[in-house]
Parts: C-alpha cells; structure tokens; sequence
C-alpha cells in the first residue's frame, strides 16, 4: 500500500490487522517513513484537539470518499474543513523531503522519588524528544503527544517512538489511552499491544524472555510478530503473556500454572571470604569489610584490587548449562567519577595458581592473587555515571573453569582495566558489596540446570 494512504488510513482508525503489520515494519525499518509518522500524528492530534474545543469531532473518511455532510448545520464548515485539511497536510508532508531534529513526542508528567539514567530531561514538565527513558528507581508519568499515558515503575526502560508508539524494554507500566490515542501502540522485546479504549497493563522480564500483557478496561489487541498470531483481551483481569514460542491467554493465576517451567537456579556465595588490597597497606586501615574497592590509576600506589572465594564442593556442576557471576555495584565515597573515563572497563580473573588459593583476609598486596596468577574469563562495563546496579560475567570460559574445579574453593579476582584520565585529582573507587554490606547482597556464582 502507498505509505501516504497506509498512513492515512491509520489516523482515521480505519486499519485492518495486515494494515497494522505493514505499518509497523514501516516504522522499524524505514527512518523517513518514521520522520513523516511523526509529523502526521502530531498533526492528527493537534486537529483532534481543535475539534474537541469547538464541540465537534471531525467527520472521518476513507481515501478517495467524500464525507456526508448537512449543510443546514451551521457547524458542518467546521469539521469537514478540518478532515481537508488533515488530509492536504498529509499530502504535503508526503511530497516534502523528510528532516531529523528534536521534535517533541511526549512530556514527563511527574516523577515520584524517581531515580534517572536518560540523556532526555528529567524535570517534570520537560518536552522530550525521541529516546530512551531509564528509570532506576521510582514512579514517573509520561504523557504522549497523542494523549496515551504510560506510569513506569522503576526499574524500566521506555523508548519513545512516535506520539503512536512506545517500547518497554524492560520493566512494568501501565498504560491509559483516551479517544485521541485510539489504536496507541505499546510494543515489547517480544510483541506489541495495539490499544482500542482506555487501560492496559504490561510487565517484561528481559531475563526471561517474557511480556505479560493485562487488561485493566476496554479492549486491546496483543500481537506476536515472530509468529503472526493476535489475540484480543476483552474481559477484564484478562492477560496474554509470550515467552519464546509460546502465546498463552487467561487470568494471571493460569497463566502462571500454564506456561513452561522456569529453568532451576542455584547461587552460591562467599560465605564471607572475599577481601581487597591496595599496596603498602600492611595494617589494612584503608579496607572496609563492606565493600570490595576496585581502582587502577597511573600510579600503582592508588591501586585496589579485590578477590573472592566461592566453595563448589556440594555443587554438582555436571548438568550446568550456563554460569553467571554477579557483583552488585553500591555507591562509592572515595574519589571523583569526573576523573574518570566515561565508560569504564572491568577484568574477572580465575585464579590457577594453587598457592594463591589459601590467602589470608588482611592480606598484604604482594601476598594477595594478581592477575598473573590466574586466566581473564571476561570483562564487563560500567559508565561513570552509574554507582548502582548488578554487573558481573557470563559465558562458556566462566562454565568451563568452574567445571573444572568443581570439587574444591575457587577464587575470582576484580580489577579494573581502565586508568582514570589525566590530573592529580583521586579518580572514583569504585565499590561492590561483599558479604556484609548492609543492603546489597555479596558476589554470587549462578548456575543454571534443565529440569
């Protein structure tokens, strides 16, 4: 279909379910088609808004269909003029060439206790633009030119798209849609929500693979492109959930007892055997049994390095499918993060070297594993910017050398492979939980078995 009409056809809710497919592999893969959408929404809603102030609706019509009018009305100028000139504009917008710039898509409500990580503003009342919204911790409200509204509740990801199209990437909200949004698409990882009146819910666990779609009122229609399939939620409390193949429907309660089974997990801790150093520290005073203190900076001397043990005696690792270590970032009070660089890089280590297995908790710098006593099984990143968060490795080296010593204490060392950037300035400590930390739960091994 010609995208002009395609485009059309949509503001004037008169897509079928094909017509929603087309737009929507238009939309994510077509950056100027994207640009014009942008632009005829906005249009669509402002004429929308016109309409609603004076007290009347504009009369909707097919491409290539006259709308019916009474003449006698004195009001029927009003909206026959501004279905025209909606259908002109479109017109236009379609013959010029397509601009990129910073067109506003939404505006943040309100932030309740919100916590952000987001390159878009964060004040309540800001215009935001296309991109992504990050909240950490907290409730926020953001409101789409098109009228749809959607309450995030930390942590979540929300891309703003278009005034007609958002994506969860992770996380949970709820989504209220009045008249003007009608047919607002909210899209997932793993499907998308077409809204036709008033309130839906969803949650997604990237971790799972999973989207949980909930109808609070009216009626929504839950997609699963891999597939084709939609579904249609009318009753209220009713829930369409996907996970990989799987496109399940019911109540919460069924669903939960109806999808597959969750692979099992088992964690192991350090049971508190983890330390840090830094050199020429014989007495320690440097070193809080809290937090494991990670920094690399030109001059050795400012170095710390932290290690930690986990006892993999009572696990049988021999159907372990994957192996996860996770760390647990905590805020740090030593150094400035300007001093360091914006992303920062980091090394696990398994140590090989058995004589660095027994180490001592109060160690000295030249007693403790280096990284020359063991193998790198990988690297993760950190922005400067961040100070909480989970962070750690995953992958077939980290499997295998567990596998390897599965009937005995392993010990893993953390280093920071980044330096911070030029001046005298302390750059940023950066600090994980151990084992005592009062809120974050210490270094965790996690593996994952098949039923």
């Amino acid at each position: 279909m010609d995208p002009s009409t395609l485009m059309h056809r949509y503001l004037l809710g008169r897509v079928n379910a094909d017509e929603v497919r087309e737009l929507d592999q238009r939309l994510t893969n077509d950056p100027e088609f994207r640009a014009r959408f942008v632009k005829a929404a906005t249009l669509d809603a402002g004429l929308r808004e016109i309409a609603i102030e004076r007290g009347t609706e504009p009369q909707s019509f097919g491409v290539g269909q006259s709308p019916q009018v009474n003449r006698n009305n004195s009001h029927w100028l009003v909206p026959m003029a501004l279905a025209a000139l909606a259908a002109i504009l479109l017109v236009v917008i379609g013959l010029q060439p397509s601009t990129t710039g910073t067109a506003t898509i939404a505006t943040l409500v309100s932030s309740e206790a919100a916590a952000w990580e987001s390159t878009l503003p964060t004040t309540p009342g800001s215009h935001l633009a296309a991109g992504t919204m990050n909240l950490r911790a907290g409730v926020a409200t953001i409101r789409f030119r098109s009228g749809a509204e959607v309450l995030l509740e930390a942590p979540a990801e929300l891309l703003l798209v278009t005034p007609m199209r958002g994506k969860l990437a992770s996380g949970a909200a709820v989504v209220d849609v009045p008249e003007s949004a009608y047919g607002f698409i909210l899209e997932t990882p793993d499907g998308y929500a077409v809204d036709y009146g008033t309130r839906f819910a969803v949650r997604v666990d990237p971790t799972k693979q999973q989207s949980d779609f909930e109808l609070v009122e009216g009626e929504i229609a839950v997609h699963q492109p891999t597939t084709g399939r939609e579904i249609r939620l009318v009753d209220e409390g009713e829930v369409a959930t996907i996970q990989d193949s799987s496109f399940v429907t019911g109540t919460q309660e069924v669903i939960d007892t109806g999808m597959p089974s969750s692979p099992l997990i088992t964690r192991v801790g350090t049971n508190g055997r983890s330390d840090s150093v830094l050199p020429n520290n014989k007495r320690h005073k440097f070193i809080d049994r809290e937090i494991l203190s990670v920094k690399h900076h030109r001059r050795e001397k400012w170095d710390y390095r932290s290690f930690f043990a986990f006892d993999l005696s009572t696990v049988n690792l021999d159907s372990a499918k994957e192996a996860r270590l996770r760390l647990n970032l905590v805020p740090s009070v030593r150094g400035f993060a300007s001093r360091l660089p914006e992303i920062n890089r980091f090394g696990v280590y398994g140590m090989t070297n058995d004589a660095k297995q027994n180490w001592q908790i109060g160690g000295t710098w030249e007693d403790a594993p280096a990284p020359d006593d063991g193998v790198l099984l990988g690297t993760f990143e950190i922005p400067r910017s961040t100070q909480r968060g989970t962070f750690g490795i995953a992958n077939e080296e980290l499997l295998n050398f567990v596998k390897e010593r599965s009937d005995r204490s392993v010990t893993f060392l953390l280093i920071r492979l980044t330096s911070q950037i030029e001046g005298n300035v302390a750059g940023l400590t950066h600090a994980f939980a151990s084992d005592y930390h009062p809120e974050s739960v210490g270094p965790l091994l996690e593996f994952t078995f098949d039923e």
